[in-house]
C-alpha cells in the first residue's frame, strides 16, 4: 500500500504544479495582450475599451460644430454659383 500512497502524493504534486503553470500562463497571456493591445476575445488592434464621459461633446459643442460646418458649406456654395 505504501507504493500507492507514493503515487497518489506524486499525482497530487503534479496537479498542484499544473495549476500553478496554468495560472502563470494566463498571467503571461494577459501581459502579452497588454503589450500588443489585443483584448481578450477582442478583434485585434487597440482593444475594446469604452471611453469615459470626459471625451464626449456636449450638445452645445455639437451644435457649434454643426453651425460652423453649415456656414462653411454655404460659403463654398456661394462661391460656386
Amino acid at each position: 500500500m505504501s507504493w500507492q500512497r507514493s503515487i497518489q502524493a506524486a499525482v497530487r504534486a503534479l496537479r498542484s504544479e499544473e495549476q500553478q503553470l496554468v495560472r502563470r500562463l494566463d498571467h503571461l497571456r494577459g501581459r502579452i495582450a497588454e503589450l500588443t493591445g489585443v483584448a481578450k476575445g477582442g478583434r485585434g488592434g487597440r482593444g475594446t475599451t469604452r471611453r469615459s464621459g470626459a471625451n464626449r461633446l456636449s450638445p452645445a459643442g455639437r451644435r457649434a460644430i454643426s453651425l460652423a460646418a453649415k456656414r462653411r458649406w454655404a460659403k463654398y456654395r456661394a462661391k460656386k454659383s
